[in-house]
């Protein structure tokens, strides 16, 4: 750790000026005209080191050792660290910490570093916040400390949560073996689309004038909204209902005012005492014709009672005047804010009462269908245009909720500036291409508001949706949220939950759901919602990590809560969810009544996932046809409605069947194609590993190299959190096959064990076999078989989809490299028969070829030359692993059919291809193929002379790549007959 003893400042400083940039020694802080943030003490340290030595390059070795000496850390600490330190300095100067490419960082400010001592520094010179009292002071992104005080306004629970299952796709190495399945777990938004905590309440859209001017911290305000009176009688109701929705929606955009709902009250959710207003409608006793509309609640000189009459076609005037006056009861302060006004004719009043209850029950294709009436009849209505907008991005129509926002923009008018801002970032929630603009307007109202944990929520959830799970966890940081009430605790907890899922750590998927079901159940009544979205939760993560029986009890229990209170559809998509885990027993009823369901309830979004829930289910029958259909028919519908993120992960899958079919064009122009729009979660990764796979494939392994690092190098160029340490360990075990196939053997086994180390099943497997292949090519067979054995006990427990069949050939490879013959035989032969009808015709070729080798290695070369030429007609032409593969067995059949010439031609042809691509590992295996036959060769072109061949073995390592166990039923003719024929 870094203390003041090896710093250049003298002992007695206490703040340290660059430009207009301070560093409070005292309280770690950071200090810019847009913010104040409290740093870390190791990332403090970073920062005092890189001030310590300006415009000097720092290795990330150096640092590593200063900062963490003696301390077992990752690299990424410290990747982590710069990131947090640039998003400190503020957008304006985080390019005064520059990164040098495999160098480390250097500090380049625009001016020199000045020392303030403590007495100069004074008690109020700490601007935009005050000291924190105690040891933990709370603050909220930017600075501005969160009282401990403040209640947060409710949260809304899931409404229909999207599957979380392993993706199958491929991610396979350059080295001759064919793809592996790409598996990951897709969680993608458990509790629906953006905008999740501003559909607790009705917030509009107000047109943004510039940026609000910096008001004085106002007294937060708790305040509960409740109907009473005859529930039943819904002609006297509807003006109690219209009041309570034009109230809310008001209230939940004023920035100091946390709204809570009857579920808060009862669970005791809340710090400080709320403002309970009781609002009640119906008829005069005394004038039948005559209606009342009525607001009750304490104030401080006493309870108070607000009530206005008047006939049913006056109830709009009356509910919008007494809407302003509660108001300026509950919030003095705000009493000559602007409001629009509630223009809407009786009748539709009416139908919008009915919407809005469906609304506030969660019920979005009710309520969009019921909002869809009320504009028939009051086309200028702009809370209806923002509930529907709201409710139409819940369903997934992404486009027709833009439209709805841009005349709710128009209609909902005036506003003041500081409500203009926290609706135009309930504006930018609803675009899915812009949840970066969404994320930062979130971050922007979270410091300026921080009493509004709601904002910190809503930063994160978009952070996530854009791809960037390490900053939604940032974004998190700083509140003691276990001190907040348990609506808030409970979706913290959900929200943490999908962040990791889209991190690929299952283990803290299941923590978070696990805490985020025991609040609900503290909470007690009113919170069932959210007990079932984690109960949901926790069952696909026992499902995924234990097998498909495991989460059946969870799934079931998930339905029976969404059913209790009365989310029928939600309970239907838990019971099928946890259906579609289990192998396909046929046509399924129930899905196809929730499908059904869920296009004519307009629900897209579920109807695109519940598609490519059933396509995998086919995939892992078997059922390639209709896998592919299916995907398919969710892509045109994702396509249909404008979700992108939808897209992106079908076109993934895509991708991943354009690389089985060996259609290399095809998958490279839909690489390029994912590229060009925005990559969400760890999409980014699994194109590297797709894009160098197939640049392997053809032979460019510098290009596949990079290929595979191009994230990582991006992610620490711009100062971005590294990548989550699952993502890590596949590439690394991607480079660990690119690395042997270089001959780089030494390297090959750090990034294995890079590989090995994660709690993810599918890597250990990858890892395994990974490690069973540097054992071969190291000349350890022995060490590599139990490896070997297990994968092959591992396959045989396999569905019988491609997963199955990439990992079979792979394995089975490798065991005739290992002498396994017989084993091998069975595995390609089974693996063959599994992949006719299946249209993969070079997975097809690569069986061949691998029987074609065992086959020569039997002395059975008709079978090798049938075989040989067989898959050689399949294979597509940028195959040059196969061909490789071919081209030597090409040179061994030459050679025992007596035709020595065209078997030197080969033999010289390959060595040259594999010399110009790079590939040391084909290399050395036509080494051992020249040593064998050189006494049969002309003297003149025998390849490298054996000092070279020799020279190459050494320097690798690499005693086991060679042909041996393929050449020794390879008859030989007599020496003296075959030199004397030269």
């Amino acid at each position: 750790m870094t203390t003041a003893d090896n710093l250049p400042w003298p002992s007695d400083t206490g703040m340290l000026q660059v430009a207009d940039l301070q560093l409070d020694l005292r309280y770690r802080q950071v200090i810019t005209p847009e913010q104040t943030v409290d740093l870390p003490q190791r990332v403090f340290d970073v920062l005092l080191i890189l001030l310590s030595q300006p415009h000097v390059l720092h290795s990330r070795s150096a640092l590593l050792e200063q900062v963490w000496s003696g301390v077992v850390v990752e690299d990424a600490n410290l990747s982590q660290s710069i990131w947090t330190l640039r998003k400190a300095l503020g957008h304006s100067r985080k390019q005064w910490i520059r990164t040098v490419a495999k160098g480390g960082y250097v500090f380049d400010p625009p001016g020199a570093v000045h020392a303030v001592a403590i007495e100069s520094v004074g008690t109020d010179s700490r601007v935009h916040s005050p000291p924190p009292h105690g040891d933990h002071a709370d603050h909220a992104r930017g600075g501005a400390s969160i009282p401990s005080s403040m209640t947060p306004p409710p949260v809304a629970a899931p409404c229909v949560l999207p599957d979380v299952h392993p993706t199958p796709a491929v991610a396979s190495a350059v080295n001759g073996a064919p793809p592996r399945p790409r598996i990951q777990l897709a969680w993608l938004v458990a509790a629906g689309a953006g905008g999740l905590i501003l559909l607790a309440g009705l917030l509009g859209l107000g047109r943004l004038g510039g940026q609000p001017p910096q008001l004085p911290t106002l007294q937060p305000v708790a305040v509960a909204l409740i109907e009473v009176g005859n529930s039943e009688d819904s002609d006297a109701r509807w003006p109690a209902t219209v009041l309570h929705a034009w109230l809310e929606w008001k209230l939940n955009a004023i920035p100091e005012v946390m709204l809570l709902t009857e579920s808060h009250l009862a669970a005791d959710a809340t710090e400080n005492a709320p403002q309970v207003v009781l609002l009640s409608a119906g008829r005069s006793a005394d004038h039948p014709d005559e209606r009342f509309i009525r607001a009750r609640f304490d104030a401080p000189g006493g309870s108070r009672q607000l009530e206005l009459r008047g006939s049913a076609a006056q109830m709009p005037e009356l509910i919008d005047t007494l809407s302003r006056r509660v108001l300026e009861e509950l919030i003095p302060a705000r009493r000559d804010d602007p409001w629009p006004d509630l223009e809407m004719g009786e009748p539709a009043m009416r139908s919008y009462a009915a919407a809005y209850r469906a609304y506030g029950e969660r019920d979005m294709a009710g309520a969009a269908s019921g909002l869809a009436a009320v504009l028939q009849q009051a086309p200028n209505f702009g809370l209806a245009h923002l509930q529907m907008a709201m409710a139409q991005y819940r369903l997934g129509q992404a486009r027709f909720a833009m439209e709805h926002m841009g005349h709710a923009a128009s209609l909902l008018t005036p506003v003041s500036a500081e409500v203009a801002s926290v609706l135009a970032a309930a504006a930018l929630s609803v675009d899915p291409q812009r949840s970066t603009e969404t994320a930062a307007a979130y971050a922007e109202l979270a410091a300026r508001y921080p009493q509004r944990i709601s904002f910190r929520l809503e930063q994160a959830w978009h952070e996530m949706r854009g791809g960037n799970p390490e900053a939604a966890l940032l974004a998190l940081e700083g509140t003691q949220w276990q001190r907040q009430p348990l609506g808030v605790q409970v979706q913290w907890r959900l929200t943490l939950a999908e962040i990791e899922g889209v991190r690929l750590d299952s283990d803290a998927v299941l923590e978070h759901a696990t805490h985020a079901a025991e609040l609900a159940r503290d909470a007690g009544k009113g919170w069932e919602r959210e007990l079932a979205a984690a109960t949901l939760l926790q069952a696909r993560v026992h499902a995924f990590q234990r097998g498909p029986e495991a989460g059946q009890e969870d799934f079931a229990e998930a339905a029976r809560l969404f059913a209790s209170v009365g989310a029928e559809i939600d309970a239907m998509h838990a019971r099928v969810s946890g259906e579609l885990m289990l192998p396909t027993t046929g046509r399924s009823q129930e899905l196809d009544t929730l499908l059904a369901h869920a296009r004519a309830g307009g629900y897209r979004n579920l109807e695109i996932q519940l598609l490519r829930r059933v396509a995998f289910q086919q995939r892992s029958a078997g059922n390639l046809g209709e896998y592919r259909r299916r995907l398919k028919d969710a892509l045109a519908i994702a396509e249909s409605v404008g979700d992108v993120s939808a897209q992106q992960e079908l076109q993934v899958d895509l991708l991943s069947e354009d690389l089985l079919l060996g259609r290399f064009e095809r998958a490279t122009e839909r690489i390029r194609q994912i590229r060009a729009g925005p990559l969400t979660g760890d999409t980014a990764t699994w194109l590297d590993q797709f894009e160098g796979f197939v640049l392997g494939i053809r032979g460019d392994y510098p290009a596949a190299s990079h290929a595979l690092d191009q994230t990582v190098d991006r992610l620490a160029r711009e100062g971005e959190p590294p990548l989550p340490a699952d993502a890590l360990a596949r590439l690394a075990c991607a480079r660990a096959e690119l690395l042997l196939t270089l001959g780089r053997l030494q390297d090959a086994r750090a990034r294995r064990d890079q590989c090995a180390d994660t709690r993810q099943a599918y890597l250990g497997s990858y890892a395994l076999t990974v490690g069973a292949m540097i054992d071969l090519l190291a000349g350890d067979a022995g060490n590599a078989m139990p490896a070997l054995q297990q994968r092959v006990r591992d396959i045989q427990a396999m569905p019988p989809a491609p997963e199955r069949w990439t990992a079979a050939l792979w394995t089975a490879y490798l065991l005739a490299r290992a002498e396994d013959l017989d084993t091998a035989h069975t595995l390609f032969t089974q693996t063959l028969a599994a992949l006719q009808d299946t249209g993969y015709e070079w997975l097809i070729a690569d069986a061949q070829i691998g029987l074609a080798e065992i086959a020569v290695a039997r002395g059975q070369f008709s079978e090798a030359s049938r075989l040989t030429e067989s898959a050689r007609e399949r294979l597509p032409s940028a195959a040059w692993q196969q061909y490789h593969r071919l081209d030597r067995l090409s040179v061994v059949l030459a050679f025992a059919e007596g035709r020595n010439e065209e078997a030197q031609s080969r033999l010289v042809a390959s060595d040259a291809r594999a010399h110009e691509v790079g590939d040391i590992k084909a290399q050395l295996e036509l080494h051992s193929l020249m040593d064998t036959l050189a006494p049969y060769l002309r003297p003149d072109t025998r390849g490298c002379d054996p000092a070279a061949r020799n020279a190459l073995l050494a320097g690798t390592g690499m005693r086991g790549a060679n042909l041996d166990w393929m050449l020794r039923d390879l008859p030989l003719p007599d020496k003296r007959v075959a030199m004397a024929g030269w």
